[in-house]
């Protein structure tokens, strides 16, 4: 069965979807895992690092994206998410990452659910959850890229998931929210439980908090005075939850995002240095989740 894990932070800007998209590309190209990347956002970027613009409206006509998966929630009819299913084939490394597409849509479909079925309502928050049950056994890794919020979208991942974990960048307004991000999802999941046991005496278990990792660290060894004594901080307050591996600042990530080719898999000379930072936090992440 595959582990499922969110990558979240409340904050935007942090490189979550980035950092997320290069973990399944390097999880799927170099351990030879299968992996299915759920993008959860309507700002599309995971879905769009993979996708090419025209490629992604055909698939979207053709085939649906996770807004029609949603609008199909808010119908209440069936919906077998391996339709929208989107098989990466640009590179051979690629061939294990396949993509459940986001949509510019979803955020008026993340409304709709909200007023139709409330903010509390259990059954809108485990939508994502029971429709995975027909996937998980294909898969090794199931990573879902959720929004910059807390609403029913991320909700959904939250609740699929079994672990999370936090992408931040070392500076002080990036790592304000962290405690929040913790309390927050403790305080969903105690609610929507409560709510649970009354109705069928049963609950669902939280997600683990799988680690926080440091992303676009302004320099390739360590980062600068300010940064280092942010994530020294950190580390100091979250102790072992905090990746021992990080990745730095670099404007070839985001180009390779434009080619449609993760970094972790691109193979370049020039970006081997920041492939072999992906591939360390990709292992690190490999074992944290699979261990005991």
């Amino acid at each position: 069965m595959a582990k499922v894990v969110s990558f979240i932070n409340f904050k935007g800007g942090v490189g979550k979807t980035t950092l997320c998209v290069e973990t399944a590309a390097s999880l799927a190209g170099r351990f030879n895992a299968k992996v299915l990347l759920i993008d959860l956002d309507p700002q599309t970027n995971a879905t769009l690092s993979l996708m090419y613009e025209k490629e992604w409206e055909s698939h979207a006509a053709n085939k649906g994206t996770m807004r029609d998966f949603f609008s199909a929630c808010y119908d209440g009819t069936p919906f077998d998410l391996t339709s929208i299913r989107y098989e990466y084939t640009k590179h051979p490394l690629g061939k294990n990452l396949h993509l459940l597409p986001s949509h510019l849509e979803l955020f008026g479909m993340d409304l709709q659910l909200a007023t139709k079925f409330g903010h509390q309502n259990i059954q809108a928050k485990v939508f994502l959850r029971n429709a995975l049950k027909q996937l998980s056994s294909q898969y090794d890794f199931i990573l879902i890229d959720c929004p910059p919020n807390i609403y029913l979208a991320t909700q959904n991942g939250l609740f699929a998931s079994e672990n999370y974990l936090v992408v931040a960048l070392p500076e002080y307004l990036s790592t304000l929210g962290l405690a929040h991000i913790q309390k927050s999802i403790t305080g969903i999941f105690d609610q929507s439980n409560e709510l649970l046991k009354n109705l069928s005496g049963h609950s669902i278990g939280a997600p683990s908090l799988t680690g926080i990792i440091f992303n676009r660290v302004r320099y390739e060894a360590r980062g600068t005075s300010n940064e280092e004594a942010i994530m020294s901080l950190i580390r100091q307050k979250y102790n072992d939850t905090v990746f021992t591996h990080w990745v730095s600042q670099s404007t070839l990530i985001p180009e390779r995002a434009e080619q449609k080719v993760p970094i972790a898999l691109s193979g370049y000379a020039v970006d081997r240095k920041y492939e072999q930072q992906v591939r360390n936090v990709a292992e690190e992440f490999y074992d944290r989740i699979t261990r005991p």
